[in-house]
């Protein structure tokens, strides 16, 4: 899948300050996964397929406990959570991709809002849905970080290239259908995280966009693919 037109970094305008790298969160949250996911294997976690035991121990989102028990802080940890190295390298690639999208169009403190609102909101549904089940991974947030893109197209649709907006949207809903269908196909993606945060992601992304005129990037032109 081309995810040229998202990830690819936006040309500086001429004569403006250099801009901070937009890469600068993403590379703080993958951070943070990774190391999470370390701190699991170092601790005797399997690599490659770690038990909803193992998840749970580590504040997986299950619904017993998270609501049971009132223990609300696992929807937001089980965000940072994965089952194998697998689940993590996919979910680290695609935050990746749309990560620096995110940060250059709403900024760094509103790209953090999206991530973790997404996040606990697909823990939310996750949970209502299969109270019984282990819940972990950051597909939630990431997620909302294409639900956010959608926002962000729609309200600056009059404004944007229309070869930008379609290039972007294509991109972003090619990742949102291929997800739908292989979690159709298999039986441990929980689609109900995934549009648990695709939701929260377009909802809180539509009130956290700004204004064009406030230090949005140059989507007038098309990006080429490389």
């Amino acid at each position: 899948m081309d995810h040229t037109a998202i990830s690819k970094p936006l040309r500086q305008q001429s004569g403006a300050p250099r801009a901070r790298s937009p890469y600068a969160i993403t590379y703080a949250l993958i951070a943070t996964n990774v190391l999470v996911f370390a701190a699991m294997v170092a601790s005797g976690v399997s690599f490659t397929q770690p038990t909803p035991r193992d998840v749970f121990n580590w504040g997986g989102d299950f619904g017993p406990a998270t609501v049971g028990e009132q223990q609300w802080w696992r929807l937001l940890t089980s965000c940072f959570l994965h089952f194998g190295i697998i689940h993590i390298g996919f979910n680290m690639y695609v935050l990746f991709q749309i990560g620096p999208f995110i940060q250059m169009a709403f900024g760094r403190a509103r790209y953090l809002l999206i991530y973790f609102f997404a996040g606990l909101g697909g823990s939310l549904v996750s949970v209502w849905m299969h109270p019984m089940a282990v819940g972990a991974g950051a597909s939630g947030a990431i997620f909302g970080l294409y639900g956010a893109v959608f926002g962000f197209l729609l309200k600056n649709r009059r404004s944007l290239n229309p070869a930008v907006t379609n290039s972007i949207a294509k991109s972003a809903g090619i990742f949102v259908l291929y997800n739908v269908v292989y979690g159709s196909i298999t039986r441990t993606t929980d689609l109900s995280a995934h549009f648990g945060g695709l939701v929260t992601g377009f909802v809180v992304g539509m009130l956290l966009i700004r204004p064009r005129s406030m230090a949005q990037p140059d989507l007038t032109s098309p990006t080429q693919p490389t």
